[in-house]
Order: structure tokens, then sequence, then C-alpha cells
């Protein structure tokens, strides 16, 4: 019997498509599979606990329906702290914005020593929380902060101020040192953004005598639109979610001034022992977040094809 070396059998370009979409969807499996480990399953989990009276995990229990969600509703110290979550996440989102678009306007123009800036400004970012607490809760302190201690030889102040023990500007101390932590990542994405503004337009803007504040009112302000509209969305669901820095700072004090949702639900569970209310709690939070975001998606969805866009072009 012979055999004859024939040449393979080319592939059509629906067996191309065949076969790019069966190796995209063997590797976005592994990610479809973590988010239903991670995400998924503990909303249904807390959804489930929510619906009854377990005050710790392994205890007994009885279904009791949407009882803590009304108990939730009716308490006033968790609409109290949805008014200081949405305080929280506004005070951070504004502040953050407003200092990260500045300093990468002063880093983007040129200076000696650009390329180093650029390449150190993201390492607050990198900082763990934990250390960043300690360190802020050293140089905040009344007797040996570097703060303090500093501004009373200047004579600026004559006595410590409490940063963190007075509740009037102990939500301020925190949302600078939140922003402290998350700035720097904001900053290179508006670097990213400014880097994809042509400088023909610039130039065009200066033959015709505009000065620089002309320049970002009509040029960089309409560029960068698309990625502050993306930020609003990513930063308000970052901000709503900071536990860590508020609870190794505050633990949500002095008193009850800096406990947020994140924190009421934290303390509900594991010092109140009631684990089906605080999941009750978190249940109502996520849908809060759920829907500002597909509110805010809807109402800005122009603005976010216009973000894809620029993201795809500074990808190539």
């Amino acid at each position: 019997m012979r055999f004859e070396n024939r040449p393979p059998a080319k592939m059509s370009q629906q067996d191309f498509r065949s076969r790019d979409s069966r190796l995209g969807l063997y590797l976005v499996l592994p990610a479809v599979m973590l988010v239903i480990l991670v995400v998924i399953l503990p909303i249904i989990s807390g959804i489930q606990i929510s619906l009854t009276s377990q005050r710790v995990v392994g205890s007994e229990y009885e279904i009791i329906g949407l009882k803590n969600y009304f108990d939730l509703f009716n308490d006033k110290n968790f609409i109290a702290s949805l008014g200081r979550s949405a305080v929280w996440v506004l005070a951070n989102g504004l502040f953050q914005t407003f200092v990260a678009l500045l300093i990468a306007l002063l880093i983007n123009q040129p200076f000696k020593g650009q390329n180093f800036v650029r390449t150190w400004i993201i390492l607050p970012w990198a900082v763990p929380a934990a250390v960043t607490a300690i360190l802020w809760r050293w140089m905040f302190d009344a007797t040996s902060g570097i703060i303090n201690t500093s501004m009373m030889r200047l004579g600026i102040m004559e006595k410590p101020a409490l940063f963190l023990a007075n509740p009037e500007i102990a939500g301020i101390s925190l949302t600078f040192v939140n922003s402290w932590r998350y700035v720097p990542f904001l900053t290179i994405i508006f670097l990213a953004s400014l880097a994809s503004v042509p400088e023909e337009e610039y130039e065009a803007a200066r033959v015709d005598g505009a000065g620089a504040w002309l320049q970002f009112k009509s040029i960089t302000f309409p560029n960068l639109l698309p990625t502050l509209t993306v930020l609003g969305l990513v930063g308000t669901l970052w901000a709503s979610n900071v536990f860590d820095i508020i609870w190794m700072m505050t633990r949500g004090g002095p008193g009850v001034s800096t406990t947020t949702i994140p924190v009421l639900m934290y303390d509900t569970a594991f010092y109140g022992y009631n684990i089906s209310k605080a999941s009750a709690g978190a249940i109502i939070f996520l849908l809060i977040l759920i829907i500002f975001a597909v509110v805010f998606i809807f109402l800005n969805r122009k603005q976010f094809i216009m973000a894809d866009e620029t993201f795809r072009d500074l990808s190539k």
C-alpha cells in the first residue's frame, strides 16, 4: 500500500474564528471561575445569612426573612453611617482627583529629573495599608509626632492638634492619609491620558495666542474628561470600601465620627456578634453601589466609550 504525502487541508476563515473563540474561552475561564469563587459565592452566602437570626458562624439560627433589613432601615446608627460613607466618598473623590490632576499637569512639563519623578511617584501606593497606618499614626501623635512637634517649634501652633482624637478633624486626617495612598496611582492614569493628547492641538492653540489656562480649558480638560469619568466611578467604589486605614487608625472613632458602613458592619459582626445583621447591611450597601454604578455608566456612556477608545490607543 502506498501512502502519498498530501498537503495539509487549508483552514477556512470560519475554522480560524472557531479556534480563536475556543482559545479565548479557555483563557477567560480561569478568571471567570475566580470571580465566581471570590465574588459571586460570598454574595450568595451573605444573602442567605442575612435572612437568618445567626449571631456567629456555626451557631444555631432561624429563618426570619427580611427582619434584619427592616431593623437596619429603622436603625439611626446605620442611616448615619450611610451619610458618613457618602461624605467620605465625596471628600476623597474630589480631593484625590484635584491633587492627582494638579501633580500630573506639573510632572507632564519638561524638567530635569522628570523620568525619576515619574518612576518613583507610585511608591506610596505600593506601601501596605498596615505600614501606612503605623507611619501616619506616629506622625499625627500629639506628643512625639513629627507634624505637631515641627509646627509647634515653628510657632504655628501653641498646643498639639489631636488629629485622630478630635471628631471635627479626624475624618479630614483620614481623608488625607487615604489620599496619600491613592493619589500616585491616579496621577499615573492622568499622565497616560495626557500623553494621548495630540501635541499639534497645543501648537495650533499657541499660534492663535491661547494662554496656558485657555489651552487647559479647550484642549486638556476635554481630552481628560473620559478618564475623569471612569476614575469617578472607580474612585467611588474604591473609597466606599475603604476599611483598613479607618479601622487601624481610629476604629471608627472618636465616638462614631469616622464610622462608615464597612467599619460598622465589621463591628456589628465581630464585636456585636450579629453576623446576620452585618450581612444584611453589607447587601444593602452593595445594592446601593450597584445602582449608583449602573446609573452613572448610563448617564456617562459616551464618556466611557471615548475612554475605552483612548485606552485602546495607548495600548497599541
